[in-house]
This record gives C-alpha cells, sequence and structure tokens, in this order.
C-alpha cells in the first residue's frame, strides 16, 4: 500500500524494523525525528483516516498498516516511550515491561549512572581518607591532621553545596504566585473547619455531617474530611464504624449527632496536631543542613584537638556529634507525637492504649537510644571518667545484631507455621536473601569492632592499618561496583552509533534485493 506524502511516495511497511532501528517508526507517520507532539497527531490522523480498513475494504494484509501507524503512534505520543525507542529501537520497547525496564529510560538510566560514579568517587576519598590517618596514627608519615582530614572535608563541601543547591531551589519555587494563593487558600479552609467544630452542640447542620452514600465525615461547606485518614497510623487502623446510611430517622440523627459532638470535643487536639506537624515540617527542612554543618564543625574539632592546637576536653570536642543526636532524637518525639494525637482525635475505641503506646516508643527509639548509649559511654571511656574494658564500652554496638537474629529467627517460625506452602516458599526466598546480607555486613561491621577493641586495649601493639581492613575492602567493592554500574549504564546500553546504523540498514534482513549475504563491521571494531 502507498500513500502520498509532499508529492512523493512512501510505502508502509507492514512488517517490524530492526531492534535497533531507531527511525523506523517516525517513517511510518512520514515525520522527522525532531517532530512535536502536535506534528505526530497531525500526521497520524491523517493516516489513520487514509488507511482505516473500513475506508480500504480491500486494504492489503488485513489492516496491518493501520495497526502498524496505531503503534508507531503509540509509541511517539508517550514521553516515556519516545525517549527509550530514540535510543533503543523497539527492542527497548519490548524490553521496558519487564523486570528493570525502567532503567532502559534514559533519564533514569543518565541519573543512576550519574549517582554511581559520584558514590566511587566519594568511596575513593573515603579510601584516601583512611590510608592518610593510619599512616598517620602509625606515624609513617608526620602530617598535619588538617591535611589528613582533607578527603573528608572535600566531602563535607560537595554535600554541602548539593542540599544548599537544592534548598535554594526550594525556596525560589515556593514562593510563586500560585503557591502563595494556595496557601492562603490552604489557611482560610483551615480556619473555616476551626470555625464549624465550635459551634453548639446542638446545631447539627452546622457540624459535621455524614454523607448517606460512602459514610464519610464532611464539613459545612461540603467537603470532605480526609485529615485523620490521609496517612496510616502507628497504632494501627480505627475501628471499622456504623456504614448505615443515615435516612434522616431517629437512629440517624442520634449517630449524626454523636459524631458531630465527637468532633467537636477535640479542637484542641487537632489544633495542638497541626502545630506540631507544622514544627515538624519545618524542622525536617531545616534537619540536613545543621547536620552537615554540625558534622564538619565535629571534624574539625578532632582536628584541631589532635593537632594540640585546643586543649579541649573530649566532651567539648565530642558536642557537635552529641548536637545531630539531639536534633534527631526532637524529630523523632515530634513524629511520635503527631502519631498520638491524630490517633487520640478518632472515636474513643481507637484510642491507643498503653501497650501499643510503649511498643510504638521502643521501636521509634531503640536505634536513637543504641547510639547515644554508645556515643556517651566512648566519650567517657576516653575522658577517663569511667575505666571499664572497651569490650564493656562497646557492647551497646552489639546489640542491634542480637535485634536482626532474634527477628529472623521469628520470621522462620511463622514461615514454619503458615498453611500456605507457596507463600511460605516465596517467604522462605526473602528470609534467605535477608539472612544471607546480614551475614555479609555483620561480618564486616564486626570484624571492624572487633579490631578496634583490640587497638585501643593495646595501643602500641596493633597498628591501625591492620584495624581498618575490613573498612578497606568494603569501600573498595563500593568503588568497584559503583564504577561497573556507571560504565554499564553509561556505555553497556547507548544508543546505536552511525556506522551501526548503517550496518542494519545494509543488513541481508532490511535488504530488498537480498542477493548476497554481507556482514557489515563498523569501522571501529574492524580488524586491519
Amino acid at each position: 500500500m502507498r500513500s502520498s506524502d509532499g508529492g512523493s511516495e512512501r510505502t508502509l511497511s507492514a512488517e517490524a524494523p530492526p531492534a535497533r532501528d531507531t527511525v523506523g517508526l517516525y517513517n511510518v507517520l512520514g515525520v522527522d525525528q525532531r517532530a512535536t507532539p502536535v506534528e505526530l497527531k497531525r500526521a497520524y490522523r491523517r493516516l489513520a483516516l487514509q488507511h482505516h480498513p473500513d475506508r480500504n475494504p480491500g486494504a492489503a494484509a488485513d489492516g496491518r498498516d493501520f495497526v502498524r501507524i496505531q503503534y508507531a503512534y503509540d509509541v511517539l505520543s508517550d514521553e516515556r516511550k519516545r525517549r527509550i525507542y530514540d535510543r533503543y529501537g523497539e527492542m527497548g520497547i519490548q524490553m521496558a515491561g519487564r523486570v528493570g525496564g525502567e532503567l532502559l529510560d534514559p533519564q533514569v538510566s543518565n541519573m543512576l549512572s550519574g549517582f554511581a560514579f559520584v558514590s566511587s568517587l566519594v568511596a575513593l576519598l573515603f579510601v584516601m581518607f583512611f590510608a592518610f590517618l593510619a599512616q598517620r596514627v602509625d606515624r609513617k608519615i608526620s602530617w598535619p591532621y588538617s591535611v589528613v582530614f582533607a578527603p573528608l572535608w572535600t566531602v563535607d563541601l560537595a554535600v554541602l553545596i548539593v542540599v544548599m543547591w537544592a534548598l535554594l531551589k526550594r525556596v525560589l519555587t515556593g514562593f510563586s504566585p500560585s503557591q502563595a494563593n494556595s496557601d492562603y487558600a490552604s489557611r482560610d479552609e483551615d480556619a473555616a473547619q476551626s470555625s464549624s467544630y465550635a459551634t453548639t452542640e446542638d446545631d447539627d447542620h452546622e457540624g459535621i455531617v455524614s454523607d448517606a452514600c460512602d459514610n464519610t465525615p464532611i464539613n459545612a461547606a461540603g467537603d470532605a474530611d480526609t485529615s485523620t485518614s490521609a496517612s496510616p497510623s502507628p497504632f494501627g487502623p480505627a475501628p471499622a464504624t456504623d456504614a448505615t446510611p443515615l435516612l434522616g430517622g431517629a437512629g440517624g440523627s442520634r449517630r449524626r449527632h454523636r459524631r458531630s459532638r465527637r468532633h467537636r470535643q477535640h479542637p484542641r487536639l487537632r489544633t495542638l496536631r497541626k502545630f506540631v506537624e507544622a514544627q515538624l515540617a519545618c524542622l525536617a527542612k531545616a534537619a540536613p543542613i545543621a547536620y552537615l554543618l554540625l558534622l564538619a564543625l565535629f571534624q574539625v574539632s578532632i582536628a584541631l584537638k589532635l593537632d594540640g592546637h585546643v586543649g579541649w576536653s573530649v566532651w567539648r570536642v565530642a558536642a557537635p556529634w552529641l548536637a545531630i543526636e539531639a536534633i534527631h532524637g526532637m524529630l523523632l518525639t515530634m513524629q511520635l507525637l503527631a502519631a498520638i494525637l491524630k490517633a487520640s482525635e478518632g472515636a474513643a475505641a481507637a484510642a491507643p492504649t498503653a501497650g501499643k503506646l510503649v511498643a510504638v516508643a521502643l521501636d521509634t527509639y531503640w536505634w536513637f537510644v543504641i547510639r547515644v548509649l554508645q556515643a556517651v559511654l566512648i566519650v567517657l571511656r576516653l575522658n577517663h571518667s569511667i575505666s571499664w574494658h572497651w569490650v564493656v564500652v562497646f557492647a551497646p554496638s552489639f546489640l542491634p545484631g542480637l535485634r536482626s537474629i532474634i527477628t529472623l529467627c521469628l520470621l522462620r517460625g511463622q514461615l514454619r507455621a503458615m498453611g500456605d506452602a507457596e507463600v511460605a516458599q516465596n517467604e522462605s526466598a526473602i528470609v534467605l536473601a535477608s539472612v544471607i546480607a546480614f551475614v555479609i555486613a555483620a561480618s564486616f561491621v564486626y570484624s571492624f569492632v572487633a579490631l578496634l577493641i583490640w587497638k585501643l586495649s593495646l595501643p602500641s601493639a596493633v597498628r591501625l592499618a591492620l584495624v581498618l581492613i575490613p573498612v578497606f575492602i568494603a569501600l573498595s567493592i563500593l568503588c568497584c561496583l559503583c564504577t561497573c554500574l556507571s560504565c554499564c549504564l553509561a556505555y553497556g546500553m547507548h544508543a546505536p552509533l552511525d556506522d551501526e546504523r548503517e550496518a542494519e540498514t545494509n543488513s541481508p534482513g532490511n535488504n530488498d534485493n537480498n542477493e548476497t549475504s554481507m556482514t557489515f563491521v563498523p569501522s571501529s571494531r574492524r580488524i586491519e
């Protein structure tokens, strides 16, 4: 079948083009690779009307040309599919729907490639820092610690620039007129909801009523109040309410009255929760900058202390690190308080019990408490405030491993009690992968802790280079993996080169004459 396009004739092939052909679908629609979405849509409409089977009863190949046109437009009209097709051809479109197909998106692959490359550089800088530190502590070099810490400060400066740029971009985009109007609108809506909750107890029409269709609480303006169900609560789902439609009878009126009164009983809790959530959002935005500045100050304090420029105590040197933990503790406390207030706004049956509060608090604070306890014990021991053995001082660091072992054992017991064999088999594979990951991570972490205890117990008998062997191995593996991933994403799945496209175009499968079988080798791969 032939179609005219600008006075020239073109044949629409019903067969699929080569897998790495990145122009075939554009040729089907008769447009350029730089065509805009409007041009694609115009070309598709023209060709679809021209080759539709209803308009051409005797169409060749039973309308396969029309199917090909429709397929070409479906691919090129989708922004993500078009990026994949422009780089990998139809093979990329076929693989995009499989597991890991997201990596074929050029934006995703470029982002991951850049992240892997930056991670490899960061790992290399850490290797340099630990190498310099080992040589300096073992007295192989006499550099000042300010030079030894230079790779670490380079990482801090780079991360600080990235975070500041992201924060500045967010601030600049946050003061747009549309954002300001939306902020004012949200404030007016909150004020209207607060005024509706302050109505008298007998005013059922201005309070919160229940919709007869989905039993969702709505306010006086008719807007659904989803603030209490927008995010899941750590205390579990609220108990199911009576879903009987309120038809205006005596029972429905009483239920509506009780619901309105219950929502009016907690205006202060709602106001307090909104205040806590607002403060939590502000603190969470400022926390990354505070973490980076305090971490850099902690490193500078250590360098000044080791070089002998200051006579500070260990407590003063460790103050920035303890400040970081204090900020993190404030974040955890505000998150827990917001969750408690949100759960307390519901029905009496949904209010958290003492047992749930203790369980959620333990789950929230356990890792924070272990970190703080470990830091305090190390500072006390270095400050000679206690004379405990270093094994006892580092005892809190073994608690996370013990907790992980207990968790894996409990999961194993739950899998044995499951009745469904297929589900149990899938979960067993996940548990096995978790066990392998835990063994690998624990072997590096706790071997380093054991060697560090040995070094601190016998400072002159053990070299720091020996203690840092697990760290060097882990960072080397990370650097190699990130470098290989970056290379694979950047070069392994690159678009076909011009000579490769020429070879595919002139290949026997694409040659109409197909009289001879020739293999075209790119010039960069030929053996002279």
